[in-house]
């Protein structure tokens, strides 16, 4: 018996407690002991005696270790992480102990049941992809086992065209529209793999595409893009994913007449395959089979997946063997006459080749004759959509291309892309002049030795547009002489332009107004001048007059210009007022810089106080 008494009842003489009653005292240690003994009766009776302290600390001093590894134990129980990692880290040794234990299956198959149905309700995508690599093999290699002995695989053999059946399927082709390969597949043919894509799903790029060699070509990105498109569609438009289903359908085969559209979904990628007739069941499991062989072989490529190809190159190796065929078993028998049709067909594809090649003979001719011609410059010539086009440079001086097709080539089959620019040859300048300087008859222009020789006579508005005109021509530009031109001139023009020139109009000192006595002199320049304006009119070449005004060398230069400008707009004003057209009249300053005499008297003075007048033709 392990029965300990109370501190209280250890108490030594002399303390206050021994004054008390010793019945009472004898009454607390029965209790005690009672206590003791039979622990129950602590429950029912309270203890009668007081905590000794000392025997506390005793009782402290002898239990510290054990009391430091339960507060310890106490904090791990408390903190959720540390209790997390403490069960952590036996839970594994636990459960390979209790493994041999049926109990331990039976206790956590409710809640593994209940977490999985959780998951697959939030996902179903998750369970399928854990699924999938094990049930899906084991699922084709069933099926295939079961179809292996029911059907017989025979090579494909496309010689009906030299039978008379193959003639009677030409018929047919050409009543029906269809191509003859379609109409002999129609009746031959059971089925046949012609387009093979496998499509990644997260992204709808293609990954790899084969074909057959005799099947119609699309671009494999624009049928990738558009079946990942349709997916797309059936996949927003039919979702089931509010009304409880998965959400996650997609469109497994499409039917357009005799084509067939198959799609097999894996994980990561699905393949779309092509199938001309009708295939049996076994053709869906192969791809199948395929598709799961990829998806073990390139499972990190797949993931990770971004548009580059280059680690799946060795996919189409994998895809080819599921370009599948099988025909019905025909009898043949080709008839000899039958080899008339190759034979007509040859001498077709001969004539078709001939008139190919002397058509081109032709082309060749043009294009050489288009590049001996001067301000054309050929770039390149080509056959496309079925016209022979002609690309090159051209002078709009040149020669019209057209003009040298030669009699024999179609001018239909034939088109010319020509970008202007301006031609420096001999011929194509001296055009040039001649459109562009408008000669009279007296003029003779010829070309000698890369160079533009220019003779005749011609008056003298003519040869200042020719010389403005040869100043204007860029560098490089052949070489044109007009020193041979003689001038000649009108006889009024010259008479009228001698006397303008000869006339001055003088002003007093510092004023801008013409001296006093001088309005004859001006109502003669008038004069003269609307009959020069005439006879340029009569004889077709603008005049113009320069009005320059002058001042002495008295004061300052910048004050002296501006009084010569002032004088020359007054008498331009005077002009206009005697009936002088003004857009003939044109005023320039010469301040003191063009003196008539250089002396300093106030005569010499006084003579340079004046307006001069210059006659010119031209614009």
């Amino acid at each position: 018996m392990n029965a300990r008494l109370s501190p209280a009842a250890t108490r030594a003489p002399g303390d206050a407690a021994n004054d008390e009653d010793p019945s009472k005292r004898l009454a607390g240690l029965l209790l005690e002991l009672a206590r003791c003994v039979d622990p129950t009766v602590a429950v029912d009776i309270p203890s009668r005696l007081q905590a000794d302290p000392r025997l506390d600390a005793m009782r402290d001093m002898l239990f510290e270790r054990e009391q430091v590894v339960l507060a310890h134990l106490q904090r791990k129980v408390d903190d959720p992480q540390e209790f997390a990692d403490a069960i952590g880290a036996v839970l594994p040794e636990a459960f390979s102990v209790a493994v041999r234990d049926e109990r331990l299956g039976h206790s956590i198959a409710p809640a593994m049941e209940r977490a999985t149905q959780a998951s697959i309700q939030k996902n179903p995508r998750t369970m399928v992809d854990i699924l999938y690599p094990v049930m899906g093999p084991a699922i084709r290699k069933a099926i295939a086992e079961t179809l292996e002995g029911t059907f017989q695989s025979l090579n494909l053999a496309f010689k009906h065209s030299l039978s008379w059946r193959g003639l009677k399927w030409r018929i047919e082709a050409w009543r029906t529209g269809s191509s003859f390969a379609d109409v002999v597949l129609k009746h031959t043919a059971e089925f046949r793999v012609e387009h093979l894509f496998l499509i990644h799903r997260a992204t709808g790029l293609l990954i790899a595409h084969v074909a057959r060699d005799d099947a119609t070509t699309r671009d494999p990105q624009l049928v990738s893009a558009m079946l990942s498109a349709i997916q797309d569609f059936v996949r927003d438009s039919f979702d089931e994913t509010g009304a409880g289903g998965t959400g996650s359908r997609s469109v497994d085969s499409l039917r357009l007449g005799d084509l067939l559209l198959w799609c097999e979904e894996g994980p990561s990628a699905f393949l779309a395959a092509v199938i001309h007739g009708s295939p049996p069941p076994m053709v869906r499991a192969r791809l199948n089979e395929t598709l799961g062989q990829i998806h073990d072989q390139w499972h990190a490529p797949l993931e990770a997946f971004n548009g580059d190809t280059a680690p799946f190159e060795d996919v189409e190796s994998r895809l080819r063997p599921c370009l599948l065929s099988q025909t019905a078993d025909a009898h043949r028998k080709v008839s000899p006459f039958m080899w008339l049709i190759p034979l007509a067909l040859l001498a077709v594809a001969g004539w078709w080749v001939g008139e190919r090649l002397v058509e081109r003979s032709r082309v060749n001719t043009y294009v050489a004759a288009l590049q001996d011609q001067p301000g054309i410059v050929v770039t390149g010539f080509e056959r496309r959509d079925g016209k022979w086009l002609v690309s090159g440079l051209r002078d709009p001086l040149a020669v019209l291309p057209e003009t040298l097709l030669p009699n024999k080539l179609d001018p239909s089959h034939v088109a010319g892309r020509w970008e202007p620019y301006q031609a420096l040859h001999p011929a194509m300048v001296l055009k040039r002049l001649q459109a562009t300087l408008d000669p009279p008859e007296t003029i003779g222009m010829v070309q000698e030795a890369g160079s533009i020789r220019v003779t005749g006579s011609a008056s003298q508005r003519w040869l200042d547009k020719a010389r403005a005109y040869l100043l204007s021509m860029p560098a490089g530009a052949p070489k044109v002489d007009i020193s041979a031109v003689k001038d000649v001139q009108d006889p009024d023009y010259v008479r009228l332009r001698d006397a303008i020139q000869a006339q001055l109009i003088h002003f007093d000192f510092s004023v801008p107004r013409p001296a006093a006595g001088q309005e004859a002199k001006i109502e003669t320049l008038a004069a003269q001048m609307r009959d020069l304006v005439q006879v340029g009119r009569d004889h077709g070449f603008p005049v113009k007059v320069t009005i320059v005004g002058h001042a002495d060398a008295t004061g300052r230069d910048m004050s002296n210009l501006a009084l010569s400008v002032g004088r020359a707009e007054v008498v331009r004003s005077m002009m206009r007022a005697r009936g002088v057209d003004p857009t003939v009249l044109f005023v320039r300053g010469a301040g003191p810089l063009e003196p008539l005499s250089p002396g300093a008297s106030e005569d010499e003075l006084s003579m340079n106080r004046r307006v001069s007048f210059g006659v010119s033709t031209g614009d």
